[in-house]
């Protein structure tokens, strides 16, 4: 029964995504424009990321973005913990050449995450391979010097 639906969603992301980000967009814009406005100019990576990342999943957009938001969000609860919110208060705080440094620096990690992991995975993965294959051919000796050479004539006949 599962299997014959078919899934709304286009590419396989939810068309209400979208109009949902937006509006929160909206409506942080209008009750915190402080906050607002960290946010954009603290996550303009991540949104470069995000336009540009074409795989199904947006890998590279996540691994950025989660990096990204996480040096953000220290200057977030910076303008929320100063008395008078306002707009002069979040410019100058994300203005600073070491806040700035901070937010993008943290997105520039997420970018090196994204390109260093698969080349470690992959050899983590190769060295397991190997290993594997090592232990096989330990226990084909040991069946071989069990039982003999003639197994191997048996399994060469089978197989031709």
């Amino acid at each position: 029964m599962a299997k014959g639906k078919k899934s709304s969603s286009k590419g396989g992301r939810s068309a209400f995504s979208g109009v949902s980000v937006i509006a929160s967009g909206v409506l942080l814009f209008m009750v915190a424009l402080p906050t607002f406005i960290t946010l954009i100019v603290g996550l303009l990576p991540s949104l470069v990321a995000f336009m540009f990342d074409r795989s199904p999943g947006k890998t590279m957009a996540r691994c950025v973005f989660g990096l990204n938001f996480s040096g953000v969000a220290p200057y977030i609860l910076e303008v929320w913990m100063l008395p008078g919110q306002s707009v002069a208060v979040a410019t100058h705080t994300i203005f600073q050449p070491l806040s700035l440094s901070i937010m993008y620096g943290a997105a520039g990690l997420g970018w090196l995450l994204y390109l260093a992991m698969p080349p470690i995975v992959a050899n983590i993965l190769n060295l397991s391979a190997q290993r594997r294959v090592s232990e096989l051919r330990k226990k084909q000796r040991g069946l071989i010097k069990t039982w003999g050479d003639s197994l191997i004539k048996e399994v060469d006949r089978g197989a031709g």
